[in-house]
C-alpha cells in the first residue's frame, strides 16, 4: 500500500491524480500548513528530514518531492504505457516534468517575497 503525505497548496494533488490514473490503492494522510507562516507542520519532518510535502511512503522506502515520486511510479507500473522506452529517441520525458517547475517556480516566489515585504514595509 502507498501512502501519500498530503499537505494543502502543495504539488501533492499531481499525485493523487497519477495514483488514480495508476489505478493502485493508496492512503493519504492530510497536513494543514500553518495559516501565519505558511510553513507545513513539523509532524512532516518525521516523515522526511525535508519536511515537505508530497512524500509518499512504499515498500519501506520514503520519496519525496513530486518530480521524482511521479518518475518512481511510472518506472514501477506504467513504464510500459505511460513513458517510452528507455531505448527511444522519445525518453526524454523526465526533463519535461520538471521544466514546468523550474520556469514558473521563480515568479512565484518572486511574488511571495514581493507580498510579505509589502506587509512589512
Amino acid at each position: 500500500m502507498i501512502t501519500l503525505h498530503h499537505l494543502n497548496k502543495s504539488r501533492s494533488k499531481r499525485i493523487i491524480w497519477l495514483l488514480e490514473e495508476l489505478g493502485q490503492p493508496y492512503e493519504i494522510k492530510r497536513y494543514q500548513r500553518d495559516s501565519q507562516t505558511f510553513l507545513a507542520p513539523p509532524e512532516l519532518k518525521q516523515i522526511h528530514p525535508l519536511g515537505k510535502s508530497p512524500v509518499i511512503e512504499m515498500d519501506g522506502q520514503v520519496i519525496a518531492e513530486s518530480g521524482a515520486i511521479t518518475e518512481y511510479l511510472i518506472e514501477k507500473y506504467a513504464a510500459d504505457t505511460l513513458a517510452p522506452a528507455r531505448d527511444s529517441a522519445d525518453y526524454v520525458y523526465p526533463s519535461y516534468l520538471k521544466i514546468r517547475v523550474s520556469e514558473r517556480l521563480g515568479c512565484f516566489n518572486s511574488r511571495r517575497i514581493n507580498e510579505r515585504m509589502s506587509a512589512t514595509f
